[in-house]
């Protein structure tokens, strides 16, 4: 301890290196690059996030119920508004709640309340009934029955399926608690997703050559793409040894793998919706990170895979 003291008094005198002085060349590295003061903006949200989130998680019951039911009504505002291209709040709304619906009604269902688990999905089909009528008001304009026809189609499918894609997906997070060690896989899976994330963008910012999805994903490349998968082989040893997985160390590691091919699916699938529809970001909620699709895109689709992994061969 002292002669990291004398050796960092050393740097001071010979470099002059100094905390204030680290401080004063960070700000003004903001001040010159906005994408500098918006990896300092992202890194202070994460750090403010993460902790909150496995304290929420760590709580468990009601507590994990309310943290997927927000999620869900958010996620589910976000991509309705996507997929509508056209601010229809009515149906932003519908979307949003019984995104928020299909969460509770799981809860409910592991607490023993059978019917719910028939009842709140029943509602939430209920945008398949309204939608429909959304274009009713053009029959009197267009004439072509097929067109006709097709928009109401269009309709059903597009604004239904939200519901089920945000609010089905996120309930695999309570699903997955409700496992036996379910809270670590939970704890695993958030970590997995946010190791191989940085390890691609950092090596793929660095020695990125070769692009992995130039049409969808242009910052993606193959070299990122090998360093997060790697780091997913190796944070899933280290979780091995830091959490009571009740598997071996194979099973744990093909856990890692999986969760990253699941993570990054997720991420080319919200990438594309977004490239398709013309924006940069799903929504501007989280300063510095975007919507919080944008952070949760590969959560779902690695709560829904992670839980039929375990399911399947651990538990």
């Amino acid at each position: 301890m002292f002669l990291t003291a004398d050796l960092l008094k050393g740097l001071n005198k010979k470099a002059g290196l100094s905390l204030e002085g680290l401080w004063r060349f960070c700000i003004s590295l903001q001040a010159k690059n906005p994408k500098v003061r918006n990896f300092f903006i992202r890194t202070a949200v994460t750090a403010f996030l993460v902790p909150v989130t496995f304290l929420i998680i760590w709580a468990g019951d009601w507590w994990l119920t309310a943290l997927l039911t927000v999620c869900a009504v958010l996620g589910g505002w976000e991509l309705a508004n996507l997929v509508t291209r056209k601010k229809q709040k009515p149906i932003q709304y519908i979307c949003s709640i019984w995104s928020g619906a299909l969460v509770v009604s799981v809860h409910l269902y592991l607490e023993d309340y059978d019917f719910m688990f028939t009842v709140f999905p029943v509602l939430a089909s209920i945008p398949c009934i309204i939608n429909p009528f959304t274009f009713l008001g053009e029959w009197a304009i267009k004439s072509n029955l097929a067109r006709k026809l097709s928009h109401i189609f269009i309709g059903i499918t597009k604004y239904s399926v939200v519901p089920l894609i945000i609010g089905g997906l996120l309930s695999f997070g309570l699903l997955l608690n409700d496992l036996q060690g379910g809270r670590d896989w939970i704890y695993s899976i958030i970590i997995l997703v946010a190791a191989t994330d940085v390890a691609s963008y950092i090596f793929g910012s660095l020695f990125g050559k070769r692009k992995l999805a130039p049409k969808i994903s242009p910052s993606k490349t193959w070299e990122g793409g090998v360093a997060g998968l790697t780091f997913a082989i190796i944070a899933s040893i280290a979780l091995y040894y830091l959490f009571d997985l009740h598997a071996n160390l194979g099973k744990s590691i093909g856990f890692g793998v999986v969760i990253y091919f699941s993570a990054l699916f997720g991420d080319l699938l919200e990438s594309s919706l977004k490239r398709i529809v013309g924006v940069k970001d799903s929504g501007s909620l989280i300063p510095g990170h975007g919507g919080i699709l944008d952070r949760m895109d590969s959560i779902l689709i690695s709560l829904f895979v992670g839980y039929f992994f375990v399911l399947w061969t651990i538990v």
